[in-house]
């Protein structure tokens, strides 16, 4: 299957081992046309950027280098991180603005909005395997975040890895995705979600994303765990956004679809 674009990587301004110009090389190795460097929000301890304005010295770098003819399109996202059952993300809102694409996921030690809502969501988790009644709690208070945070910022173009790390109702979050017209991704680097939540979730009929998640050069546009699932489960290339020889960034992303249609 034939790959438009990757665009969920990490450069050295998070937690990645890569520079910009070393995802470009690799993903015009790869065949790619597009590529969107995606740093992990600033309040995930360790893995964030510095500061919310790293993602617009990005963006200005980034329009630099597509001005100058770069060969693969390069874009500049975030990858929020969700703070509480009510979806609040770590990123405010002048930021979330100027960039090309917004992915938001759950992640451990991200600082919550309250002493409750880290109990809520990342106590919990470590006492899920106490019981199922402490796991079911788990599920749904991991869930809420998920679907609270679709709800509620309509910005958001990706729903990164679900279920990883916080185990959630794979079928609710499809729907909220569905709903807020959300890609539920298909993650390579982390090889999530398994088999078994990909299945539930196309019942739904959700849209899905391949992504490599890449931190390092020789993984981006690694993405060969997403493409034999979708090829197994016999997933329409249709539902993968993107797979194949469409127009990328600018048929999917909400921002460019607002500009095109107003």
């Amino acid at each position: 299957m034939e790959v438009y674009g990757d665009y969920h990587t990490h450069c050295r301004n998070s937690d990645g081992r890569q520079t910009v110009e070393q995802i470009l090389r690799a993903a015009s190795h790869r065949g790619l046309k597009e590529v969107a460097v995606t740093d992990h929000g600033p309040l995930a301890a360790v893995i964030g950027v510095k500061n919310p304005e790293v993602y617009l010295g990005l963006k200005q770098e980034a329009d630099e280098i597509n001005a100058a003819g770069s060969e693969v399109k390069l874009l500049v996202g975030a990858e929020a991180n969700i703070r509480d059952r009510q979806g609040t993300l770590d990123l405010p809102a002048y930021v979330i603005n100027e960039l090309d694409i917004l992915i938001v996921g759950l992640h451990p030690y991200t600082l919550p909005t309250s002493v409750k809502e880290g109990f809520e969501l990342y106590a919990r988790n470590s006492l899920r395997h106490l019981g199922p009644g402490q796991r079911r709690k788990a599920i749904d208070a991991n869930t809420k975040a998920m679907v609270e945070a679709l709800n509620h910022n309509p910005q958001i173009d990706i729903l990164s890895h679900p279920g990883l790390f916080f185990t959630v109702d794979v079928e609710e979050v499809a729907r909220a995705c569905i709903k807020n017209d959300v890609f539920f991704e298909i993650n390579c680097g982390h090889e999530h979600p398994p088999v078994s939540d990909i299945m539930k979730a196309e019942t739904t009929g959700v849209n899905f994303i391949i992504n490599s998640d890449a931190h390092f050069e020789d993984t981006v546009g690694q993405l060969d765990y997403g493409i034999e699932i979708v090829s197994r489960i016999g997933i329409e290339p249709d539902r993968v956004i993107n797979l194949g020889k469409g127009g990328g960034y600018v048929e999917w992303c909400k921002k460019k679809k607002a500009c095109r249609y107003s």
